[in-house]
């Protein structure tokens, strides 16, 4: 496992954590990407990947697991990429799709692993993106911008269902590890909504400082939150209070960009095990939260214990935690309308299966009747001697089953060569995703040369053109005569 950070310097650094987790372990740093022109915006892992988004319009892809640099994807809308997110099905251990913000308010839905493929843009929002958040079950997805605009996303057709107006500008939107609440974070408040009952808020938890960073408990139960003095705070949402059940004061010595759980609690009840801290000043601090509680009763004897820290050395903007041996809790999709979005994604994928069958029962039944009327064609065209026999009007009558025959041939011969192209798509396509492992927009930039090269070309032959139409057609330009033959041609 590794922790990515990156930075306002526009570097991606990793630090290995050991296998035992004990107070004075190390994290060293396992490597160090110049992942962008400039500062880096976000980034989120999944299996294998780490993805960044920086201010230079480009998302860079790189393999944590083999430690390699797979090369980077311009943002198809415009301006910087403020936020991204995978997602990845539940019970499964690589993820299927990325989706990225834009300040531009679109947001851009790609193929996730090996092709790293653009399928859908999607534009709502009137201002820059500033957060997004996928349903466990990946059937809908919630994002916020800087136009006040709260949007609901429905990913089956690639458009937005819903819009709601917000009382302030939201920094932050992130569904819970059930899917049946996600959470709003506005400057000093963090309210909870209830997904099954249309958003309704059913907590708002208020603090004095500016939240900057939230960790949610994966049951439920706990919300851990990073402010803009380094101090880190705990709510019970079992609970109808509004203040922090716990704090740890200056925790860093500056903001708290990013909270993650290191080891998850067993079952996923309670808080993590442990947990890592990122802020701005550049430390990267891991935490033994075992003896983190919720519940108001224990309060007193909740504590944070600091197993290690390490300088980076840089302003970090963002941290994730990359495992790519774990896998997505199976259970991320029960909840308010979880199941119910997992059963309907399964009726679709039963309807594609039929849809997909119909029409090979069709091509067989054609291929059939085909067949059909080719032996018709030949038994009625296999009469030599009587055609001699018969007058002009019968053997044009005779002669019509052979022409028909020739045109079942081919329409055949046109119905074969789709398919073969199908075939020589779908080898191109296989042969671009065993290439995946390589840069992936050299193959964009080579296309942009040859469309330079073409277009200087077509202006030289231009020129050129320009150049012979001005020239005299002996080749030659005439000189204008001396005074010599001027005097000569008078006295003639």
């Amino acid at each position: 496992m590794h922790l990515v950070v990156g930075t306002y310097e526009r570097f991606l650094l990793g630090y290995s954590l050991p296998a035992d987790l004990q107070e004075g372990c190390q994290l060293q740093r396992s490597f160090t990407h110049a992942a962008h022109q400039g500062p880096v915006r976000c980034l989120d892992a999944a299996g294998p990947w780490v993805v960044s988004g920086g201010q230079d319009d480009q998302l860079h892809i790189y393999d944590a697991k083999h430690n390699k640099d797979l090369g980077f994807m311009m943002n198809p809308g415009d301006g910087a990429i403020p936020c991204l997110q995978f997602y990845t099905p539940p019970g499964a251990q690589n993820p299927s799709h990325l989706f990225s913000g834009s300040d531009d308010g679109s947001i851009a839905i790609w193929k996730a692993g090996g092709g790293w493929e653009h399928l859908k843009l999607m534009r709502g929002h009137k201002g820059p993106v500033r957060s997004l958040s996928v349903h466990p079950s990946g059937r809908l997805a919630l994002s916020v911008g800087h136009d006040r605009g709260l949007r609901m996303w429905n990913l089956a057709k690639g458009r937005c269902s819903y819009t709601a107006r917000l009382e302030a500008e939201a920094d932050l939107v992130a569904f819970n590890a059930s899917g049946d609440a996600y959470a709003l974070l506005c400057d000093k408040l963090v309210t909870l909504h209830s997904a099954a009952q249309e958003g309704a808020v059913t907590a708002r938890l208020q603090h004095s400082r500016r939240v900057v960073s939230l960790l949610q408990q994966q049951d439920g139960a706990a919300l851990l939150a990073g402010t803009d003095d380094g101090s880190l705070a705990l709510w019970d949402l079992r609970a109808a209070a509004q203040q922090p059940v716990f704090e740890l004061a200056k925790a860093h010595s500056s903001r708290i960009r990013a909270i993650v759980a290191v080891t998850p609690a067993a079952g996923g009840e309670g808080p993590p095990l442990h947990l890592a801290t990122a802020s701005s000043d550049g430390v990267v601090k891991l935490w033994d939260s075992r003896a983190l509680s919720s519940s108001s009763s224990s309060s007193s004897s909740s504590s944070l214990q600091e197993l290690a820290q390490v300088p980076t050395s840089g302003r970090i903007t963002g941290m994730v935690l990359s495992a790519p041996e774990r896998k997505a809790a199976a259970a991320a999709a029960i909840g308010a309308g979880g199941a119910a979005a997992a059963a309907a994604a399964n009726g679709q994928q039963a309807q594609k299966k039929k849809k997909q069958k119909k029409p090979q029962q069709k091509q067989q039944q054609q291929q059939q009747q085909q067949q059909q009327q080719q032996l018709d064609a030949v038994a009625d065209g296999e009469q030599p001697q009587q055609q001699q026999q018969q007058p002009l009007q019968q053997r044009q009558q005779v002669q019509q089953p052979a022409k028909q025959q020739q045109q079942v041939q081919q329409r055949s011969k046109l119905q074969q060569q789709p398919a073969k192209k199908q075939k020589q798509k779908h080898s191109k396509a296989a042969a671009a995703v065993a290439d995946a492992d390589t840069a992936l927009v050299p193959r964009v930039q080579t296309k942009i040369i040859k469309k330079k090269k073409k277009s200087r070309e077509e202006m030289q032959r231009a020129v050129d053109a320009a150049i012979g139409a001005a020239k005299p057609k002996g080749g030659k330009q005439q000189q204008r005569p001396g005074k010599k033959a001027m005097n000569q041609q008078k006295s003639s």
